[in-house]
């Protein structure tokens, strides 16, 4: 097993928590403004934190508002970079995470890409739902499908490292994830094992000590995995030159922010800890 389960819950926790401060920081509410004149589900709400107060309400009278709600973050998601979705996003699935992530037992991933593994294959499972499709228990579709991407690449992962255990051993390793009603299957998203990496993890430990700016590149390329020079090209606007020159820098900036963070990560791992 990795860890003991409360030291899996507060590392987590944790990370789960940075994302929600991240995902109610003010310069998000410009954001929010923006799309609650397009969206109506977002209407009777003046901010993040109310959305993410109604969805935490699992009352069941509540469920057909959380079901717009989460369509209606899911469609941001897909529509925007804004870092203000994703976050949102997965704060208001913070409780269903926790239950899949508690889910995985097992020695084959660190436990911090485990943890960033769920989030990642959750946000890319959100991008990639057909919501035009499906118009219906969302909710369930999102955790049946990110349930089914996380186990899929760990039985991936077992297997690349111990390719002579059966499939008997395997089920002990893993518990069985099919879906007791199983939902039909959109294109499955693609999670890259370099995905899956600590540093992903640091962009989030180190976002209380870093300039807005180098946030945002960091969440763009590292946490969402988008190429720098498409990042740039948005920024840039099709200007050729001024492409150039800002991919140029922001490579430059990257380097060093990353070289920074492994840096941090090396320091933390030397002192005591008496947390997770």
């Amino acid at each position: 097993m990795v860890g003991d389960p409360s030291s899996v819950s507060d590392f987590f926790g944790h990370l789960l928590g940075l994302l929600r401060v991240e995902a109610l920081a003010p310069r998000h509410q410009a954001v929010f403004a923006a799309a609650r004149t397009r969206r109506p589900a977002f209407a009777r709400h003046v901010t993040l934190e109310s959305v993410l107060a109604t969805m935490a309400d699992a009352r069941e009278e509540t469920y057909p508002e959380r079901e717009t709600l989460t369509r209606a973050l899911v469609a941001e998601c897909q529509a925007s970079s804004s870092p203000a979705w994703t976050t949102a996003l997965t704060a208001a699935y913070a409780p269903m995470l926790t239950r899949l992530r508690r889910r995985i037992i097992g020695n084959a991933v660190p436990r911090e890409d485990l943890d960033q593994l769920v989030i990642a294959t959750f946000l890319a499972v959100a991008r990639g739902f057909p919501l035009a499709r499906w118009g219906d228990w969302t909710a369930a579709r999102l955790r049946q499908q990110t349930a089914r991407e996380v186990f899929r690449h760990l039985r991936k992962e077992r297997a690349e490292q111990h390719d002579t255990y059966t499939q008997a051993q395997l089920a002990e390793w893993l518990p069985d994830s099919r879906p007791s009603a199983p939902v039909e299957s959109p294109r499955r998203p693609s999670v890259r094992r370099s995905f899956v990496r600590r540093d992903a993890v640091l962009v989030h430990l180190a976002r209380a000590t870093l300039p807005r700016s180098d946030v945002e590149v960091l969440m763009a390329t590292v946490v969402r995995r988008e190429k720098l020079r498409a990042y740039v090209s948005r920024l840039a606007e099709g200007d050729t030159t001024e492409v150039e020159r800002m991919y140029q820098r922001l490579k430059r900036q990257r380097t060093r922010l990353m070289q920074r963070l492994r840096t941090q990560a090396g320091d933390a791992a030397s002192q005591p800890t008496g947390g997770c």
